[in-house]
């Protein structure tokens, strides 16, 4: 699938503006701490910084505008697609229950093994990046992730 620079910018700086409006509303905080709205506004910063980028290449390049061409799109990249957004379903649905550790073990263990990553290293990556996201958002950034049936 062939998406234009310009097309791909124009969407991301959209999705930026977006998340600048949506967390302009987080609460404040006091005494000049910076609030939950901080870090979505630095990460939409970026995002519009990223898609001037883009728009900039793509017009240097004089590419067509919006151009979208899905011809050479086969079938397996389709399920793909599918898989990834049927993962993130899986990860809402049942997080709560299994805990963000065994919920997340599970579905990059399977992502890999169907894009053919050997059963050894798809279970230490699978292992590492999880440790890591979890040390990362729990223990570093204090976000709080589903514990699960186990309680971790």
């Amino acid at each position: 699938m062939r998406v234009s620079n310009t097309a791909i910018g124009t969407l991301t700086i959209a999705f930026g503006i977006w998340v600048i409006l949506y967390s302009r509303d987080f609460p404040r905080m006091d005494e000049g701490y910076p609030g939950p709205a901080l870090f979505p506004m630095v990460l939409a910063v970026l995002f519009i910084i990223c898609g001037a980028v883009l728009i900039f290449q793509g017009t240097r390049k004089g590419e067509k505008r919006f151009k979208f061409d899905i011809s050479d799109l086969s079938r397996a990249h389709l399920v793909n697609i599918l898989l990834t957004l049927a993962s993130i379903l899986f990860y809402i649905f049942v997080s709560d229950f299994l805990g963000f550790q065994f919920t997340s073990f599970i579905i990059l263990v399977f992502m890999m093994k169907r894009l053919r990553v050997s059963t050894a290293w798809s279970l230490i990556m699978a292992c590492g990046m999880t440790f890591s996201i979890y040390i990362l958002f729990a223990k570093i950034l204090l976000v709080p992730l589903p514990w699960g049936l186990w309680g971790w």
